[in-house]
């Protein structure tokens, strides 16, 4: 019975950590794939294969504000395409976000050769650490837009 059990929750870990490293990669594929807003055009939307992708942000159709992740897709796009510039204006937490999730690609694959036995308070800690910064930062960096834009006389 014991056995099962283990297998079991083995199973179910390396199920997670198929997931995680497949939606990795997803995003990371994606903003390969993806083409850069371009720079002269008033409309920045990426395009996909020559088609403009809609606007995704529900927070932006409905109040025409941005939300705290508003810029990530462009700013993943960019850096894919290896324009940091326009990666770091369209958001400014986009690259380390961008790192973040390629750095989960490495981490998952170690993760399913070792199960959960390679799971130490290390690489807890390395997973855990960096996305709570990065939740913080996200909030952080969309409170000081606020209050920027709320002040703004224009």
């Amino acid at each position: 019975m014991l056995l099962v059990k283990t297998t079991l929750k083995e199973k179910e870990f390396k199920k997670d950590q198929w997931i995680q490293l497949l939606f990795a990669a997803s995003i990371i594929f994606l903003s390969c794939i993806f083409s850069p807003a371009s720079p002269t055009s008033k409309d920045d939307r990426v395009t996909i294969f020559g088609f403009k992708t809609p606007v995704l942000c529900i927070h932006r159709l409905i109040y025409n504000k941005p939300c705290a992740g508003c810029g990530l897709t462009r700013s993943f796009v960019s850096f894919a395409h290896g324009d940091f510039e326009a990666a770091y204006r369209y958001h400014k937490l986009g690259i380390p976000l961008y790192l973040l999730v390629l750095f989960q690609i490495p981490i998952r694959i170690y993760l399913l050769k070792t199960g959960s036995k390679g799971y130490t308070k290390f690489i807890k800690k390395l997973i855990f650490y960096p996305a709570i910064v990065v939740v913080f930062a996200l909030i952080i960096n969309w409170l000081i837009y606020i209050w920027q834009t709320s002040f703004s006389m224009t």
